[in-house]
């Protein structure tokens, strides 16, 4: 246990693949996060426990799997609130700047200050939310406890268009990469307003993403947005309502035509970037997400190839800033052994589908190893089946469920042992107001 309490600057970056974060397949301009990367420990197998927002952030604060806190983006937000609560029992005081969704209002009601930031457009860091961000951390420097300051940051999630000239190739070859750039852009201002020795950094990312290249997003319509954005100032706003449904109507038709071309012209695996998460297979493009630590404690640069899980967060936060969590029932493990250069034994990282709005669970369930990715049906293990060796076949392009039926069994056999758990708590369901104001906002950003 140290002495010393660090304070913790903690942002989640929705949608960001770890593939576009760090490595050969990255064109963003990022200086700042090399930065970080030069003074921190980065994990470059990451593995989200699911491909949906408010679950696996519940895994991260709770570090345990999703089908053990049944957090969804209705149910039990509440339950995300231990971490929360043990570090401001253990004296840190708490900041954030989040969406205003009821997720991140349930696990920020107790902090000392947060600020809820408008969902009717999801506004980027070049719009505001960078700044409020920054008047945060500005106010931090002057109190004396240590603090916690928790964001989410949206965006690579919005399909707003970025400012101009950003958009150009000096900030990387897709629009997506460029976003980046601009997010890293924001990230070295933050970095202005603390004291790397006296902080821990952690940055990571909900879930990754199927779509990389915006250009060519079949819902991506930027001309349509701006005419849209003129349109609103000199329309009466009783006539708004009109203008969204034309605007939904004509970015439908829009998505339609875009989509029948693109299969006229590219092959299956180009497509396959098109998907919707929580539909089939749990690709590496929705699970990989980057994992970095930095500053206070981090004494190496270091990039580690091992596999580890979301749920091995919370518990390296008490490795590095001392014991504050009571709950001893959790899925994850420190990292601390393995940043500090030691050895640390491979555990399969179980994963899972995002429920589709109607549903309780999602469809898909399975684990990965260092060497194989394993998913099945949830309910029936005989049913869509894949099987892939991520060492010989990175891109999970061939399936192996025909060929290779001893490795399916193992695997099934170390599935069925971490599933093998029931919750005997009640549901927390949200407000009537609440659950139609959160599908609304799931609809805008194209999960309905």
């Amino acid at each position: 246990m140290v002495n010393e309490k660090p304070n913790i600057l903690f942002l989640t970056i929705d949608s960001l693949r770890a593939d576009k974060f760090h490595g050969k397949n990255k064109s963003s301009k990022t200086p700042n996060i090399d930065f970080l990367i030069n003074n921190g420990a980065y994990f470059n197998q990451a593995i989200s426990t699911i491909d949906g927002t408010f679950s696996s952030l519940g895994s991260i604060f709770t570090s345990k799997l999703p089908f053990k806190t049944n957090i969804t983006w209705s149910k039990n937000h509440s339950k995300a609130l231990g971490f929360f609560k043990s570090i401001k029992n253990y004296g840190y005081s708490q900041y954030s700047v989040t969406p205003d969704h009821a997720f991140f209002k349930s696990i920020s009601e107790n902090f000392d200050d947060k600020i809820l930031t408008s969902t009717s457009s999801y506004l980027g860091l070049w719009e505001g939310i960078g700044d409020l961000i920054i008047s945060k951390l500005d106010y931090c420097k002057k109190i004396q406890s240590p603090w916690i300051f928790y964001s989410h940051i949206m965006d690579l999630h919005t399909l707003k268009p970025i400012p101009d000239e950003y958009n150009v190739p000096e900030f990387g070859e897709t629009e997506y990469d460029r976003r980046i750039s601009l997010i890293d852009i924001w990230l070295g201002k933050f970095l202005e307003k603390i004291e790397l020795s006296k902080t821990l950094i952690i940055l990571t990312s909900d879930h990754g993403e199927f779509i990389h290249d915006l250009d060519k997003h079949p819902e991506y319509v930027p001309t349509l947005q701006k005419i849209f954005r003129i349109g609103k100032k000199v329309t009466p706003q009783f006539l708004t309502p009109i203008g969204i449904n034309f605007f939904e109507y004509l970015r439908s038709t829009v998505k339609k035509q875009r989509i029948k071309k693109l299969k006229k012209t590219l092959s299956d695996e180009e497509l396959r970037t098109f998907n919707e998460r929580g539909y089939g297979i749990l690709f590496d493009e929705v699970l990989r997400v980057p994992l970095l630590f930095s500053g206070f404690g981090i004494k190496k640069n270091s990039i580690i190839d091992k596999q580890v899980s979301h749920v091995d967060i919370l518990p390296t936060i008490e490795s590095l800033i001392g014991s504050f969590h009571n709950d001893d029932k959790i899925d994850g493990r420190s990292l601390i052994e393995i940043i500090n250069g030691n050895s640390i034994q491979d555990i399969p990282a179980y994963i899972e589908s995002v429920p589709k709005l109607a549903d309780l669970e999602g469809d898909t369930i399975g684990m990965r190893t260092s060497k194989y990715k394993y998913c099945r049906s949830r309910k029936n293990p005989k049913e869509n089946i894949f099987l892939f060796d991520l060492e010989s076949d990175p891109l999970e392009t061939k399936n192996l469920a025909n060929e290779s039926l001893q490795v399916i069994t193992q695997m099934e056999q170390i599935l069925l042992k971490i599933t093998d758990f029931s919750i005997d708590d009640g549901d927390e369901e949200l407000s009537e107001e609440e659950y139609a104001k959160t599908k609304n906002e799931l609809k805008k950003l194209g999960y309905v």
